[in-house]
């Protein structure tokens, strides 16, 4: 019978302690084989669903995390789908720090956890592999001559072969994890599929990327585990505590597909991949490989895929940016609407692993990272409102509305004690996330849309404004979707 979840808090031992009962060969398959099988969460219709929940990624893939580096094959009992309910449900219950925190500290850093836990996961799988070929691929930095990373090959060098190939590889593990029902890939099995590849045409060429790129072992992640500890240990840094384990880093997102559970690769959750292979997972890849270089590349290609997305807006005039004086220069994109003026400007920040701890000290990476952008924002209208010559073109007569677009999503970043910490703007100021931007260009009444949210305190979220709206889909993420492997052999299967 299945345990009714918990009320009491639930210490991070007692949960690993539960999963310790069963040997990893059981319990990883059957994560697997649940995680292929039911309802994703990232499917807008099943995100209430409340088994949907219970199998979300980030608890399958903590519990596949901890069943390989603290479990034992010295177990008999087979894992039932019983078994894991209970695990999950104890993951649901496990403490939170902000029960030992005084009364005013606790709401903040339990959200930043609980968005940095859940909020990561839900978008859809469609634009999160059609994103990269669209920013990468199909987009052109504004100052070529100052690229240094990405570069003709850059990906060849990163990932052994093209950027669309390497999406399409997670697209096959995803697919064939699903359809199988067992959460495996057999390559000898997916030889149609690979119709559409233009380089990984033979199995033997797409286990090396994939091996290359997105699998581990258990024996991997165990050394991995011990040596994090030893490191430790040997820098006197005090071990973490144990209420925060579950949000701290999973090396399953780093590497999620397994090989040693037997045929083929096991891909305990599908999600996983997607995330390789988003653009916040190559980012990182290509940070480790190429240095600050990379950022600075990734920077400036975010910022024109942000223009390309502006100028879909009917009826407007999309302006880059201004230079008023020497060196200095306006927010980057002015959108100019028959009553309003949207002043854009463009930041490639993510949250790191340390805000989604929720530590006490939380506004201080918020404002690092957004502080300068609602600055710009407030000069740039200031500019604007005064006359200044640079600023002709842009009507002073229409009433201002901002909008600072990150490459990832702040997820609290609107909410009123979260937009204290940043400075005061003379007008409505929206912090907005790249999914975001794409849905909303997208919606014939834009203006209308941010009007109607900026009359909200503080600052207000497209998000919001979007939802109960019915969203077309974005053409430039249809342009990138259609340069994908398994997009291109469905084509040709078709004829």
């Amino acid at each position: 019978m299945t345990r009714r979840l918990a009320i009491r808090p639930v210490s991070d031992n007692e949960y690993v302690q539960r999963i310790r009962r069963h040997a990893p060969s059981s319990l990883l398959p059957l994560i697997a084989r649940t995680s292929a099988r039911v309802a994703q969460v990232s499917d807008r219709e099943n995100r209430r669903n409340r088994r949907a929940g219970l199998y979300g990624p980030w608890g399958m893939l903590d519990a596949a995390w901890m069943s390989i580096v603290r479990g034992t094959e010295f177990r008999d009992k087979p894992a039932t789908p019983a078994d894991l309910d209970d695990i999950l449900q104890l993951y649901f219950a496990l403490e939170d720090p902000m029960f030992r925190q005084l009364a005013g500290d606790r709401l903040t850093g339990f959200l930043l956890r609980t968005a940095g836990q859940q909020f990561v996961w839900q978008v859809p799988d469609l634009t999160e592999l059609a994103r990269p070929v669209a920013i990468f691929q199909q987009t052109k930095p504004n100052q070529p001559e100052k690229i240094k990373a990405i570069t003709s090959g850059w990906d060849q060098r990163l990932l052994g072969c093209s950027l669309s190939d390497y999406i399409g590889a997670a697209t096959l593990l995803c697919g064939f994890a699903r359809a199988s029902g067992e959460g495996r890939l057999d390559l000898q099995q997916a030889s149609g599929p690979l119709l559409g590849f233009t380089e990984l045409t033979t199995p033997e060429a797409m286990a090396a990327v994939i091996d290359a790129n997105f699998v581990t072992t258990a024996s991997a992640l165990r050394a991995r585990a011990e040596e994090e500890r030893r490191k430790a240990v040997v820098s006197g840094v005090a071990r973490i505590d144990p209420a925060l384990r579950r949000h701290t880093f999973n090396p399953l997102r780093e590497r999620p597909v397994l090989s040693g559970f037997g045929p083929g690769y096991l891909v305990p959750v599908p999600a996983a991949v997607v995330a390789k292979v988003s653009p916040y997972g190559i980012y990182y890849s290509g940070f480790a490989e190429f240095g600050q270089a990379f950022a600075d590349d990734l920077g400036d290609l975010f910022e024109q895929y942000v223009g390309r997305h502006l100028r879909l807006v009917a009826d407007v005039q999309v302006y880059p940016e201004v230079v008023y004086r020497a060196n200095d220069k306006s927010v980057d994109w002015i959108v100019v609407f028959d009553d309003l003026v949207l002043l854009v400007e463009v930041k490639s920040a993510r949250p790191t692993a340390a805000l989604r701890l929720g530590p006490a000290d939380w506004f201080k990476e918020i404002q690092g990272k957004l502080k300068k952008a609602f600055s710009q924002l407030q000069r740039t209208a200031d500019l604007i409102s005064s006359g200044h010559k640079a600023f002709a073109h842009i009507p002073a007569d229409r009433p201002v509305l901002g909008m600072v677009v990150t490459m990832e999503e702040y997820h609290l970043v609107n909410s009123l004690e979260f937009r204290s910490v940043l400075p005061s703007t003379s007008f409505p100021v929206t912090v907005a996330a790249a999914n975001e931007l794409e849905e909303a260009v997208t919606q014939p009444d834009l203006a209308d849309l941010l009007r109607a949210g900026s009359v909200l305190p503080a600052g207000w979220s497209l998000r919001h404004g979007l939802e109960g709206r019915t969203i077309p889909l974005n053409p430039i993420l249809a342009r990138a979707w259609e340069e994908l492997p398994l997009t291109k052999a469905a084509a040709l299967l078709r004829r």
